[in-house]
């Protein structure tokens, strides 16, 4: 030690541990609580799409089909707003057996979309 330093103060460095241990705890339930909320904030998106699409097409069944069995017109009603195509499934409502294609794809900004569209080309609406 230099001639003019004291010694360090006991009580100081010990209010000085604990406020760290403090902070510590904090940063802690902080990035729990944050972590919490990103995991209801993904439950809710989920629920949401599942409700919108429960919305368009109401409840069906849905099975995944090559993009050479969607008819003509789907698919150019499809190409008019995505810039490119991933996936298409055929969805069958049950209140009325009607036949619905759900395409999937991404527009000219990179977003993926999901159509869905009749066998005629009328998009009845987007996620």
């Amino acid at each position: 030690m230099g001639r003019n330093r004291r010694p360090p103060d006991p009580t100081a460095l010990m209010q000085e541990v604990e406020w760290n241990m403090g902070s510590k705890r904090t940063l802690t339930v902080v990035a729990g609580v944050g972590a919490a909320a990103l995991a209801i904030a993904g439950v809710a998106i989920a629920q949401n799409h599942e409700a919108n699409e429960n919305r368009i097409i109401g409840k069906n069944s849905e099975r995944d089909i090559p993009l050479a069995q969607v008819p003509e017109a789907a698919m150019n009603a499809a190409r008019a707003q995505l810039a490119s195509i991933s996936k298409a499934e055929q969805v069958t409502r049950k209140a009325d057996g009607s036949t619905l294609y759900e395409i999937k794809g991404k527009n000219s900004d990179g977003k993926t979309i999901e159509l869905f569209v009749t066998p005629e080309g009328q998009v009845l609406g987007r996620e």
